[in-house]
């Protein structure tokens, strides 16, 4: 060991003596300074825009492509649907995918989307009118409405007014009175005396404001002029948020439908299926294969409490009897069930109980389960 230790200390003299030798004798010791790296310049990226076949997300945000649709600056309360209003053939969420917006209620202040032709406000754009003579004068003689209550589909409604100054803009406003309303920046000026083309499609019932802006130099005139939106269809329950009017009115399908220990069971004439619907929210899609005199279930119920027969007895015994959804709680029942889709484009779909409850039930089609909620 000690010899180990010896040849190494003769191993390090030796280095620090060639490393002396080495170095030149003429520089005093001091500090190192290490120069600075040197950096050639780069040339500036050539930027290539992506083929439209490359980049997937072209296929469905293609709002800025599709013809005659023009960017807009989203500003503070500005409402998706609102910027709508008159446009035919598109609703709220497919402009909302078409721009790639997650939430159609909850535009980013400052973005610009892109809207299709009618959007901003329903008016054919009218040129600024001449200078008044003299100093600036901007008022409204008149503003009505065709109507004072409008429903949301199957109604139209027109406004009117006449006015002086050099130019006029009508758009929609937040609803309450007491909320700040401002010209939109893509608003287009209207004629000073005009009435408008029919404006429908309106989405959410309740208040819904316009304002008639007229502005000559620094001279500025504004009057508001309010209508109520009336669902056309009465809606079995309501959607969270705005108050979303029903896509269509409530049919009504025969279903039968027995209460059970730990869920429910509904026959559905329509497509014969039987729906489990489990107390921990699940739902589970089964074909009725029962025939006429096909055996029931011969487990005897206790006291109170009822064995399933037909359909629903099958298929309590294939989901393993009183062990699986329990005994039933009273007699099979048949009753007309009300049935409402919760939107145009919803998995969801609401349904009544026999005892006036509203079942909203969610199922991707193609789906043999899904998922339910007892409403009230």
């Amino acid at each position: 060991m000690s010899r180990l230790i010896l040849l190494l200390l003769c191993l390090l003299a030796v280095s620090v003596t060639a490393a002396q030798e080495a170095a030149p004798t003429s520089t005093p010791l001091g500090p190192v300074f290490v120069p600075s790296p040197t950096f050639t310049s780069v040339p500036t990226p050539v930027i290539t825009p992506t083929p439209p076949g490359d980049d997937p997300r072209i296929a469905v945000c293609s709002a800025p492509f599709q013809p005659g649709w023009k960017p807009y600056l989203i500003q503070q309360r500005d409402w998706l649907a609102n910027l709508l209003v008159g446009v035919d053939g598109l609703t709220v969420a497919q402009v909302a995918a078409l721009n790639c917006l997650d939430d159609s209620a909850a535009l980013p202040i400052g973005a610009v989307i892109w809207l299709p032709p009618g959007a901003f406000s329903a008016l054919a754009p009218g040129e600024p009118q001449g200078p008044s003579p003299g100093e600036d004068r901007a008022g409204i003689t008149s503003l009505t409405a065709s109507a004072t209550q409008v429903l949301n589909e199957g109604q139209d409604i027109t406004f009117s007014w006449q006015a002086t100054g050099t130019a006029a803009y009508f758009y929609m406003c937040p609803a309450g009175p007491q909320l700040d309303c401002w010209r939109p920046l893509g608003a287009q000026p209207v004629p000073l005396t005009y009435t408008t083309p029919p404006i429908s499609g309106f989405r959410y019932a309740g208040p819904v404001r316009y304002r008639l802006e007229v502005v000559d130099g620094e001279a500025v005139a504004t009057q508001d002029i309010g209508v109520e939106v009336v669902c056309a269809y009465e809606a079995m329950s309501q959607t969270a948020g705005f108050n979303a009017c029903p896509v269509e009115p409530i049919r009504y399908v025969f279903v039968a439908w027995q209460a059970f220990e730990r869920g429910v069971m509904m026959w559905i004439s329509e497509t014969r299926q039987i729906w489990v619907m489990t107390f921990d929210s699940r739902l589970q899609i089964l074909e009725d294969t029962y025939q006429e005199g096909d055996p029931t279930p011969a487990a005897v119920a206790p006291e109170g409490m009822y064995t399933p027969q037909r359909g629903f007895g099958r298929v309590w015994e294939q989901l393993g009897g009183p062990r699986g959804l329990g005994w039933a709680l009273g007699k099979e029942m048949g009753y007309d069930a009300g049935w409402q889709p919760a939107g145009r484009y919803s998995f969801t779909t609401f349904v009544g109980s026999p005892f006036k409850e509203v079942y909203a039930i969610t199922i991707i089609p193609g789906s043999d389960t899904g998922y339910w909620v007892k409403l009230r």
